[in-house]
């Protein structure tokens, strides 16, 4: 390769790459959780916090985001239309929180959330629990896939 195709190359690998990590971060999380489990949720504001337990080869572990949202109204009809709500929020939450050491402002408040869960249809081990504070702003996702 010529010297000038190398520097021509050069710029333009860190361009592409730049560009690809630009889209990548401007994906909302909620493209991810359609994906994952199906569910067609509206666009959050943003995602305030997150953290996984890392790279796996097999793609399991634990994932937690926290996205803020506006208003309640629509998210709140769809997480009852397209999940299931359970009546307590299981120990499970607690632990995969534990788990990834996500800091106690990081978290919700149990009492203060409606809880509602997915399972994947072909391996029910794998589940999002979707934790929605009361005044319908931020919503919790935990997920586990083993």
């Amino acid at each position: 390769m010529s010297i000038v195709l190398k520097i021509l190359f050069l710029p333009l690998a860190v361009v592409l790459m730049a560009v690809v990590a630009l889209l990548a971060a401007l994906e909302d999380y909620t493209d991810v959780l359609e994906k994952n489990w199906d569910l067609s949720l509206p666009s959050s504001d943003g995602a305030v916090y997150e953290t996984d337990s890392g790279a796996s080869f097999l793609g399991d572990g634990y994932r937690y985001h926290v996205l803020e949202y506006a208003d309640s109204g629509e998210l709140t009809e769809v997480l009852v239309q397209e999940t299931r709500e359970l009546s307590s929020v299981p120990a499970q939450v607690t632990a995969i929180l534990d788990a990834l050491s996500v800091p106690a402002d990081q978290r919700p408040d149990l009492d203060d959330c409606r809880c509602f869960v997915v399972s994947d249809p072909v391996d029910n081990r794998d589940k999002g629990y979707l934790l929605l504070n009361q005044s319908g702003t931020r919503l919790y996702v935990v997920e586990c896939f083993l």
